[in-house]
């Protein structure tokens, strides 16, 4: 039985696989995609220490995957679809693979909200995304896209597009923004987005092989449509939790632990997510220590 799983290769994730390392605990990280999380959708990170100008998300993904090799911890790309209580451990199940660990620490993030509307469905993946880390794959020089939303994802997700010559709609239900008061100064500079409030998606058509969206006025005085060439939605996230059968969720069980966005919700911040990986790390060393005595 190995020591330890941690499941999710964001920053809580990444955090807490060095602290078990340089404790000298066998650590295994699990990570469905790329190394990095919800951080690899950040235009700009401004509010982490240690850079004074800010750096862009996927470059402090870089860093921390480099810190990851750095302490030769190896990273398997696979999902992990079950966790059970076996032998006084946990048993992970992948696609291709079960393992076995004395204890586990979840840092499985969040999962994006859908708008629930006609014809969204079945676009996503096509012309419909929730991150725009999946949607810079489809983008080409001279493309528009409609962001739906008002906090700080939306409008950070808005002004990388826009740096990256794209020209962008933003719609939000709201009669005002509900982001940060610097990022809706920096989108109200910027000339190539176009700021759409009080306005609520209530359908999505495919029209020539490109996305048409309704909208109407929360006002209850007109409906308009929106053609273009992709939309990019972020109307909120829930903790991504599915992995965990009910009485996981309710329940304190030795060994288990959980870190970052999937335990804090919706305070979604990087280094929240790193002190709490760090916190879940501590606690498991500790569990670990004393169940070898």
């Amino acid at each position: 039985m190995d020591d330890i799983a941690v499941i999710g290769a964001g920053p809580a994730g990444i955090a807490a696989s060095i602290y078990l390392k340089r404790a000298g605990i066998n650590v295994t990280l699990f990570e469905k995609e790329k190394i990095g999380g919800l951080l690899l959708n950040a235009y700009l990170v401004e509010n982490y220490p240690g850079f004074p100008t800010g750096i862009a998300g996927s470059q402090l993904c870089k860093l921390m995957e480099d810190q990851l090799g750095n302490w030769n911890i190896q990273l398997t790309n696979e999902e992990v679809k079950q966790i059970t209580i076996e032998n006084n451990g946990f048993k992970l199940s992948t696609k291709n693979k079960e393992g076995t660990y004395r204890a586990v620490i979840v840092a499985t993030g969040t999962k994006y909200k859908t708008l629930g509307i006609p014809g969204e469905h079945q676009m996503i993946g096509e012309l419909v995304f929730y991150e725009i880390k999946d949607l810079f794959q489809k983008l080409k020089s001279g493309d528009t896209c409609t962001v739906i939303g008002s906090g700080d994802a939306a409008f950070d997700y808005s002004l990388n597009l826009a740096d990256n010559g794209i020209e962008v709609g933003l719609y939000f239900r709201s009669e005002k923004p509900k982001c940060l008061t610097l990022l809706e100064e920096r989108v109200r500079k910027c000339t190539t987005i176009n700021l759409h409030p009080s306005f609520e998606a209530i359908e999505i058509k495919k029209i020539n092989g490109k996305p048409e969206i309704k909208f109407r006025s929360t006002y209850g005085i007109k409906t308009c449509t929106n053609k273009t060439d992709y939309v990019l939605i972020a109307c909120g996230r829930d903790p991504n939790d599915e992995l965990l059968v009910k009485h996981f969720k309710k329940n304190n069980i030795s060994g288990l632990y959980f870190a970052g966005d999937v335990r804090t919700g919706m305070f979604r911040q990087a280094g929240i997510a790193v002190g709490e990986g760090i916190y879940a790390a501590m606690s498991a060393e500790t569990y670990l220590r004393g169940a070898k005595k």
